[in-house]
This record gives C-alpha cells, structure tokens and sequence, in this order.
C-alpha cells in the first residue's frame, strides 16, 4: 500500500516541476542602463551585467560632456589608470588599458544612446576633454568605476544596421548619405589607432577650426560653436596594435543631411 502512495505523490511533483521550469524560462533581452553627466560628476550603476547593453547618457551639465568606457587589465585599480593617463599629454594608452566606446559629446540638455556587447571585467568612465579653463574633466571628477559581471544571460543578437560607418586611419567611409531620421548606424573601427564617430551640426557660419579652437586654453568662455548628438566614443582596433587613446575630437559633417535640428535622440550608435 505504501508504494501504491508514492507513485502518485512522484507524478504530482514531477508535474509541477515540468510546471515551473516552462513559466521561468529565460528570455533574451537587450540590458538598458542609464546615465547622466554633471559639472563633473556621473551618476549611474557601477555594477552592469555582462551582454548586450544600450547605454544612454544624459547631459544635465552646462557643459560639452561625454562618456568614454575604458577596459582595465586584471588588477588594475581606477587610481593606476588614472595616474597611467594624467602623466603624459599623448601617446600610447598605459599598458593595460582599452577604449571600449560610449556615448559621445552631447549638448547640454541633450541625450544620446549606444549599444555595446560588454564583456566581464573592470571598466572605467571618463570625460578627457578639457573645459573653458583648461583642466580635463577628468580631472575634475568626472570619472567612475564600473565593474561588468558575467550574466550566464543567453546571447542576444545585434539591432539591425540601417547605415555602416567604418573609420579608418584617418577618415570615415559611410555605406550610404546619412539622412536625418531615426536611424541605428553601426561603428567599426578599421584602423590600426582608436577612433570615434560623433556628429557635431555646427552653429550657422562657424567652422570645423572654430569649434575645435573652443577646447584651446586661451579660447574665451562659453560652449563651442556647435551641437554635439551623442554619437560614439573611440574603440580600439580589431587588431593588436594600441596607438594614441583618443584624438582630441573627430568632427563628422553631414553635408545637407541635418540642415535643421534634430531631435535629441536623431541617431543612434553601437560598435
């Protein structure tokens, strides 16, 4: 009689298992994460899954701001990079370190997203540049840890490209005239240095010389004579090679395509 008893009570568990494990299956997401930048300051998580994620960075300062990943060897403390990058004007990055993308120079009051495959490890964001007085922000605070942990998520396929943009040394090769819709563009760097790819719509009558001559120590104070949306901060080269981290600013012209202002959230970048 008593194995008659456990029969059933085995049947009846092993259904309610079968049960719960369908309900808690696993859906394969895009992970979205937010930010904002200050005058100097970021806030946001430190702590990130690791796959498929949309970044989206919201300026809240007064001033250009961006937000640049770096990766950092095992062992490597925000400290070390930090000292590794202060220490020298240019060059090569410090041993170790690996520009990983990020939202690019942004407006104030703007927002821009990317989307970035993240892989474990220590991370570091940052924002080089320098303001009106001539001090990188960086050195101002503008500087946070992030540690990526592995998910054990299932993978997640890329968004769809609506343009291709390949930067090489030195230039970019679009796939196509960029329009001014809501687009997804994909960022490849096929270069052996660190690019980036950022649309600055200059203000009317100012020039590529006039809106790089803003970042200069003995420019007058105020914002640089055109609108950053956002784009996509340097990555390294597929290859081996490490060259200088990240050039001062690679400006991209979009010839007719943004003759009026776009939204803020026009265009958006993944690499």
């Amino acid at each position: 009689m008593k194995r008659l008893l456990i029969i059933p009570a085995l049947v009846i568990l092993l259904t309610i298992s079968a049960a719960c494990g369908s309900d808690d299956e696993v859906v394969a997401e895009i992970n979205e994460v937010s930010y904002a930048a200050m005058d100097y300051h970021f806030e946001g998580p430190q702590f990130l899954p690791s796959g498929m994620t949309e970044l989206t960075l919201v300026n809240q300062g007064m001033e250009l701001h961006d937000q640049q990943l770096l990766t950092l060897r095992e062992g490597m403390t925000v400290d070390d990079s930090m000292a590794g990058l202060m220490s020298r004007e240019e060059g090569p990055p410090p041993p170790g370190v690996d520009a990983a993308g990020g939202v690019g120079a942004l407006t104030p009051g703007l927002s821009g997203n990317v989307t970035l495959n993240l892989t474990p490890g220590n991370y570091v964001m940052l924002w080089l540049v320098p303001n009106a007085e001539g001090a990188p922000h960086v050195a101002l605070g503008m500087v946070k840890p992030i540690t990526v942990i592995e998910s054990g998520a299932l993978p997640v396929a890329e968004p769809e490209a609506d343009l291709n943009i390949g930067m090489v040394d030195f230039g970019f090769a679009p796939s196509t005239a960029i329009s001014s819709r809501v687009q997804n563009i994909l960022v490849t760097n096929q270069g052996e240095q660190d690019h980036e790819a950022f649309p600055i719509m200059l203000n009317p009558g100012a020039t590529v010389e006039d809106f790089l001559g803003a970042f200069e120590a003995e420019s007058p104070p105020g914002l640089p004579p055109g609108q950053g949306f956002g784009g996509f901060q340097a990555i390294a080269p597929s290859g081996e090679a490490r060259s200088p981290l990240i050039s001062v600013l690679a400006i991209m012209r979009w010839s007719a395509s943004l003759q009026t202002r776009p939204p803020a959230r026009a265009i958006s970048f993944w690499g």
